[in-house]
């Protein structure tokens, strides 16, 4: 059952994921010399946030620019939650208040690295229907194509969260063996 107002509640609780999921799209839009025209990094409504740039003739820069939060959300969401999962696991700290914020901080991140259906849409209409681009980059794409809307499918049932308490719990306590 979908609770009416939910979303947006969670979106509001975890701010901070969908500011890094919007700042990494700008950030490889800066790097890869895409010019960007507007950046939205949080508000209430849908979507939630965005980033207005240029399109690209380049399948390469269209994939990095769509795919971009995946890597940043998931690398800075598990560098933010390493240095406090560890600690709790191993001393069992759960009400120190920095781990406490930390952690919120961590997941809210974690939970919005999956590249947004508006992500896949660039892709098919970028890569995948521009008849300029050859036949190996639409290949490639297509299945992460896919993904991206299974991902979003997904989100009904929480597959945002399940990824970021995967994460958060699995990369720490392989950690903590070694």
């Amino acid at each position: 059952m979908i609770i009416p107002g939910l979303g947006i509640l969670i979106s509001i609780v975890t701010f901070p994921g969908i500011a890094v999921h919007e700042f990494a799209h700008q950030i490889f839009c800066r790097l890869l010399h895409i010019p960007v025209f507007q950046v939205v990094y949080f508000r209430v409504g849908n979507p939630c946030g965005y980033v207005e740039h240029e399109s690209s003739e380049d399948p390469l820069k269209v994939f990095l620019t769509s795919t971009g939060p995946f890597f940043i959300n998931t690398l800075l969401g598990l560098l933010i939650l390493t240095p406090v999962a560890i600690p709790i696991i191993k001393f069992r700290e759960y009400l120190n208040p920095v781990n406490l914020l930390l952690a919120w901080l961590g997941f809210s991140i974690l939970m919005h690295a999956f590249p947004s259906t508006g992500d896949a849409k660039n892709m098919v209409t970028q890569i995948l229907k521009n008849p300029g681009v050859g036949i190996l980059p639409k290949i490639l794409s297509a299945p992460v194509i896919g993904l991206i809307y299974v991902g979003a499918f997904g989100s009904i049932f929480w597959l945002d969260l399940i990824y970021a308490a995967a994460v958060a719990m699995l990369i720490p306590n392989l950690l903590t063996m070694f």
